[in-house]
C-alpha cells in the first residue's frame, strides 16, 4: 500500500478466508502452548536424569518414520531415503548427556546415509510433541538399564566398591 491506495495484488480477504485465518490463530496459539509445556516437561525430566548420572545410553521409541531425500553434497543428485527418528537418553554433541532424538537416514538396501543426535528440547516442535507420550517409558528404560548393571555388584549398597573388593580379597587368604 502506497499513499493510502491498495495495490491490485492486495485484495481484501473474503469472509471464508477471514474465518479460516481466525481458526488458524486459535489452533496456532493452542499448538504453541502445548509445545512450550512439552519443552518445560522435557527440560525438567532431563535435568533429573542428568543429575542422577546414569552414564548409560538408552534408545527407545521410534517417533517418526517417513520418506525423505538425501543429497551428499551440492554436486550430487538427491536420492530416496527413509528418515527414522528415535527417542533416547544419550550423550550428544560436546559430551552433553540428555534426552535426545536420533535422526537416521537410510538409503536403498538399508545403507546408512546420515546419523545425527540432538537434544530433544532443541529439536523441532513436532518431535517434542511426538515424544511426550514416550517420556515415562524412556525413564523406565534408563532406570532398568542402570538396575541391570548394578544387579551383580553386591547387596550392601552402603559399601563402597573398594571395600567390597578388599573383603573379597581378604576372605581368600585369611585375616585382613
Amino acid at each position: 500500500m502506497k499513499n493510502g491506495t491498495k495495490k491490485h495484488s492486495e485484495k481484501p480477504l473474503s469472509d471464508p478466508e477471514s474465518e479460516l485465518l481466525a481458526r488458524l490463530d486459535v489452533a496456532s496459539k493452542r499448538l504453541n502452548n502445548w509445545a512450550e509445556e512439552a519443552t518445560r516437561r522435557i527440560q525438567a525430566l532431563e535435568q533429573r536424569l542428568v543429575e542422577a548420572e546414569p552414564g548409560i545410553a538408552v534408545w527407545g521409541a521410534t517417533l517418526l518414520t517417513e520418506s525423505s531425500a538425501f543429497r551428499g553434497d551440492d554436486a550430487s543428485a538427491p536420492e530416496a531415503a527413509e528418515r527414522v527418528v528415535t527417542l533416547g537418553f544419550a550423550k550428544v554433541k560436546k559430551d552433553k548427556w540428555g534426552i535426545a532424538v536420533r535422526e537416521v537416514l537410510k538409503g536403498k538396501n538399508g545403507r546408512l546415509l546420515a546419523d545425527e543426535s540432538t537434544l530433544l528440547h532443541k529439536a523441532e516442535r513436532h518431535l517434542r510433541l511426538l515424544a511426550l507420550p514416550h517420556l515415562e517409558a524412556l525413564t523406565r528404560q534408563v532406570v532398568e538399564a542402570v538396575e541391570a548393571q548394578t544387579a551383580g555388584l553386591g547387596d550392601d549398597s552402603d559399601e563402597r566398591p573398594e571395600d567390597q573388593a578388599r573383603l573379597i580379597i581378604g576372605s581368600a587368604g585369611g585375616s585382613t
